[in-house]
């Protein structure tokens, strides 16, 4: 074992690793993997899906179903794969549960989001993570043993941390979830509680199948990246969402139009300067949406999308309704166009906007 060091050594004995499984990954090179299944705890019994069943009270069947709602490969019947950390998640999800079978569902559904939204959290960490994303670096490729040394530093130092950082971000969330369930709750009754009055708008860039047809791979993951922070920053510090970016595309909301006119505006701007990026272009709706996992949904959505299909290159076109509540923005001169037909939805009449010169 000369050739380990002693902080491979120490983190395999502060996780219980016997001398025995030890002395096997050596022989047969493989301490990378011991280091990486390190992450779910100390190597121990591994138990099947029956027997976590029993442990934590809950019906296989159900709990088959979660196994594949939080994202993972279905496990095998009679076949031991699970650890400790299972079986403790398991007994957590088990308070999730009622007797009403309503509730099943309700949790299978939440445990879906949950396993979307961190299997991105959990590809983006290894990705952005300077250690082991240079583990297969063309220059030099690292030998099993140095990836175990990476691996065995991120468990170590970054890993900790992680469960607090998710924690605090998820208690955050909530809280401003909460909060603007409260104001939807004041505005009115007879509203649906996953109903939202919102400005949905959908930014693009203009001509990106091209350009990422002509990046190298880095030069393409360095400009996607820009666009991410940029868009992020731009969205949430004027007071908007990220729903979600989808590539060369990113839709967010505000519940107030001159918002996220001004956000559409600002990031209009901010990328016509910009050496990285080509020109984008801006379609927004107002109007009723319905909230599901994190997303929304409903006609308002689906004719945001479309204008920006139909946007041309740095243009800001926006529905008559958002139009209407900006009426009296006098920084913004608005330009009535020619009705529109657009997909599904008929003819529509569409805004160009722009920043008025003496606003």
């Amino acid at each position: 074992m000369g050739d380990i060091s002693a902080g491979l050594l120490g983190l395999f004995r502060k996780n219980g690793v016997s001398q025995e499984t030890l002395r096997k990954a050596i022989e047969s090179d493989s301490l990378h993997v011991l280091a990486v299944d390190l992450l779910l705890g100390p190597p121990g019994e591994l138990l099947s899906v029956a027997q976590v069943a029993e442990i934590s009270g809950i019906d296989k069947g159900v709990l088959v179903r979660l196994w594949r709602a939080l994202g993972f490969t279905d496990p095998v019947d009679q076949q031991p794969s699970f650890h400790e950390i299972d079986v403790e998640a398991s007994t957590a999800f088990g308070g999730l549960l009622g007797s009403n079978p309503a509730d099943v569902e309700v949790a299978i559904q939440l445990a879906r989001v949950i396993g979307s939204a961190l299997a991105r959290v959990a590809e983006a960490e290894i990705l952005s993570s300077i250690g082991l994303r240079e583990i297969n670096r063309p220059e030099r490729r690292l030998s099993n043993l140095e990836v175990a040394e990476r691996f065995s530093n991120y468990v170590s130092q970054t890993v900790p941390t992680v469960p607090k950082l998710l924690s605090y971000v998820w208690l955050r969330h909530l809280h401003g979830a909460s909060k603007r369930l409260l104001m939807l709750r004041q505005q009115g009754e007879g509203v649906e509680l996953a109903q939202f009055e919102l400005t949905v708008g959908f930014l693009d860039l203009v001509g990106f199948t091209v350009l990422s047809q002509q990046l190298e791979t880095e030069e393409l993951a360095s400009l996607v990246n820009h666009f991410d922070e940029v868009s992020h920053d731009t969205v949430t510090g004027l007071g908007g969402r990220v729903v979600k970016m989808i590539g060369d595309e990113v839709m967010f909301v505000s519940e107030d139009p001159e918002a996220a006119v001004e956000i559409a505006m600002t990031l209009q701007e901010i990328y016509s300067q910009d050496r990285e990026i080509s020109e984008v272009r801006a379609g927004l709706a107002h109007g009723m949406v319905l909230a599901k996992d994190g997303d929304y949904y409903g006609p308002v959505v689906n004719l945001a999308s479309r204008i920006v299909n139909i946007a041309t290159p740095g243009s800001i076109l926006v529905s008559d309704e958002v139009n209407k509540k900006i009426a009296e923005k006098v920084s913004i001169d608005s330009k009535a166009l020619q009705p529109r037909f657009l997909k599904d939805l008929g003819y529509v009449q569409l805004f160009r906007l722009k920043r008025s010169p003496s606003g």
